[in-house]
């Protein structure tokens, strides 16, 4: 297997920062944060990868033989697989239900009492042992390890 180009390593560690230091990775605890903003993080966070590959996209491999992972390869799982279908299936719900927040109530109050906010935690912490494998795979790329693994 041929070593890593620099950019393939450079724009592994960049996601890869990305993804352990969002929610996702880092668990949002039961009754703490914003289901809004883990929403906000998660779509930066596909906005941010893209970024990266636009970025670094010359210097990237395109396809590895080996069945070794790409940046490319990861990134596609990271947005389509894996961010993408928790995004589209809970934006809506939330943007819904926050449509009807009452004039006058907070905000976040108003979230806190969501019913559907339980199933969304649930879903959101699910997230996190795909998003740890993605962090594996870009870490062999990068050389860089953060002391987070899948136990899966």
């Amino acid at each position: 297997m041929t070593a890593p180009s620099e950019s393939e390593r450079m724009a592994a560690f960049d996601i890869q920062v990305e993804l352990v230091t969002r929610i996702g990775v880092q668990e949002l605890a039961p009754g703490t944060g914003s289901l809004r903003e883990a929403l906000a993080s998660l779509k930066s966070l596909i906005d941010f990868t893209r970024a990266t590959l636009h970025t670094y996209s010359i210097g990237l491999e395109r396809g590895a033989e080996s069945g070794a992972p790409t940046v490319q390869n990861l990134a596609y799982t990271l947005i389509n697989d894996t961010i993408r279908p928790f995004t589209t299936t809970w934006h809506p719900r939330l943007a819904a239900y926050e449509a009807r927040c009452p004039a006058d109530a907070a905000p976040p109050d108003h979230e806190a009492a969501w019913p559907e906010a339980e199933a969304m935690r649930a879903e959101l912490a699910a997230l996190r042992e795909p998003l740890l494998r993605i962090v594996e795979g870009l870490g062999g790329i990068s050389g860089a390890d953060f002391g987070v693994a899948a136990t899966g």
